[in-house]
């Protein structure tokens, strides 16, 4: 909303063909995001967040100097959750003296709990439980959102020749991290005014309703 002009200055000018040198350095550097805790249906529930030691170690890596824990030491000296530990919020059915939650794949049996809000970037405490390393891939394929998109020819009742496409998508509600870095001695970088989150379109798709998510900035 400010111009080109104060868009090339915080994320630099795009090249132009035929002009070496065009570009110029970004004030602003984005790194790739995260996943952390994706969200998966589970009868009762209704929906669970599921994460594994390696997603945590790695917004370990990002958040762990500037998180505290309520013990006052930061996150970067803890220790991530066991495998099958749940949160305080979780509330699985007790099937012979042990808590389960039951998902398209089986069942999943909960040896403890824990409170899990610092593993949280927000520090709400959701209904969460780590599962292995080795497992997550097979959860989050099973919670991928898929759907086939096409557009019809006007004059008969077919797809327009290269109007049919097939989209895979994270579902609603996956919570993902990314570290953003400025340079030393810069003006302060406010990119939502006085806000400090905002909703916003990632990605090409919005046209169809994918990349809508809240972005929220913590300063460290």
């Amino acid at each position: 909303s400010l111009g080109e002009a104060e868009a090339n200055k915080w994320y630099g000018q795009e090249a132009e063909s035929g002009k070496p040198d065009s570009t110029t350095e970004s004030v602003v550097k984005f790194e790739y995001a995260s996943l952390l805790w994706l969200p998966v249906f589970c009868p009762g529930q209704p929906i669970v967040w599921v994460t594994c030691p390696r997603l945590l170690k790695r917004y370990q890596r990002i958040a762990g100097d500037y998180v505290q824990l309520k013990d006052g030491t930061s996150l970067k000296s803890a220790k991530p959750p066991a495998n099958y530990t749940g949160s305080h919020t979780l509330k699985a059915l007790d099937i012979n003296g042990q808590p389960k939650l039951f998902f398209n794949f089986g069942f999943l049996t909960v040896e403890k709990t824990q409170d899990l809000s610092a593993w949280f970037p927000l520090g709400e405490e959701l209904p969460a439980v780590v599962v292995a390393d080795n497992e997550i891939a097979m959860i989050h394929d099973m919670a991928l959102y898929r759907q086939s998109r096409v557009a019809l020819d006007k004059e008969e009742k077919k797809a327009k020749k290269g109007a049919f496409f097939n989209t895979e998508a994270l579902p609603e509600g996956t919570i993902l991290v990314f570290p953003i870095a400025l340079k030393e001695n810069q003006e302060t970088w406010q990119p939502f005014g006085a806000s400090t989150g905002t909703d916003i379109y990632l990605g090409g798709l919005e046209s169809i309703g994918f990349g809508h998510c809240y972005l929220t900035l913590k300063e460290v």
